[in-house]
C-alpha cells in the first residue's frame, strides 16, 4: 500500500490502521475462503518468511558519482533541495562511500529532467550524472525478514536463476521489507520467480 503498487491505497488502509481496526482481504473470486488478516498484533508467523509481494514500474534512478563525496557536508541536502524545488519525491536513495542514487518517478523527472540535471550540477559538481529510466521496484515484505540469515541470498539466489540483474537492493533499517530494482522488463518474471520459489 506504500509502495502504491495497487494492492490497496494508503488512503484507504492508515486511517483503518491508526484506529486499531484490524483489515480482512477477500479474493473476490472466492470471498467464502478466510482472506488475509492485518493487524496491528502479529500471530503465529514464521520469521524470515516473505508474506506479501508488490511490484510498480514506471521509475528512474538519478545516479552521481564524486571522489570524497561522504566527507562533503550536505551533499545530500543540496541534491534532496533541488528535487524539492521541482515537487520531485523520491521513493529510496541508495548510497555508497562515493556514489548516490535516487530512485524517483519518471513521470515527475520527465517534464523538467534537463533542468533538474542542471541544477544538480551547480548544487554539487558531481564527477559523473547520469540517469537511468525503465525501473521497476519490487517490495517484499515479511515479518522479520532482514533479520533471516540468508534471506538476501535467496532472493538474489531466485532472480539470478531468471538471468535478471539488480540495480538496487535496500534492506532498509527495520525488519519488515526487503526492496528490488530491477528494469521493467524483468520484473513480472522476478515477482513471478520469487513467490513460486519463497512464498509457497
Amino acid at each position: 500500500a506504500y509502495l502504491g503498487a495497487a494492492v490497496m491505497h494508503e488512503d484507504a488502509v492508515f486511517p483503518v490502521k491508526d484506529a486499531g481496526i484490524p483489515i480482512n482481504i477477500r479474493n473476490t473470486n472466492r470471498p467464502q475462503d478466510p482472506g488475509t488478516m492485518i493487524s496491528a498484533k502479529c500471530e503465529e508467523v514464521t520469521a524470515g518468511a516473505i508474506t506479501g509481494i508488490a511490484g510498480k514500474p514506471g521509475y528512474s534512478a538519478i545516479c552521481m558519482e564524486k571522489d570524497m563525496m561522504n566527507a562533503e557536508i550536505g551533499f545530500g541536502l543540496r541534491v534532496l533541495n533541488v528535487l524539492a524545488s521541482h515537487n520531485i519525491t523520491f521513493e529510496h536513495m541508495p548510497t555508497g562511500i562515493d556514489t548516490m542514487s535516487i530512485i524517483v518517478p519518471t513521470a515527475s523527472l520527465a517534464p523538467c529532467r534537463e533542468t533538474v540535471l542542471r541544477e544538480i550540477r551547480e548544487a554539487v559538481s558531481p564527477d559523473s550524472l547520469t540517469v537511468d529510466d525503465g525501473l521497476a521496484l519490487i517490495v517484499l515484505a515479511g515479518h522479520g525478514m532482514t533479520e533471516h540469515i540468508g534471506m538476501a541470498a535467496q532472493v538474489l539466489s531466485v532472480v539470478s536463476a531468471e538471468n535478471i540483474n539488480l540495480k538496487m537492493i535496500d534492506m532498509g533499517s527495520r525488519e519488515l521489507s526487503l526492496i528490488l530494482a530491477v528494469w521493467e522488463k524483468d520484473y513480472k518474471t522476478a515477482i513471478r520467480a520469487i513467490y513460486e520459489k519463497l512464498c509457497k
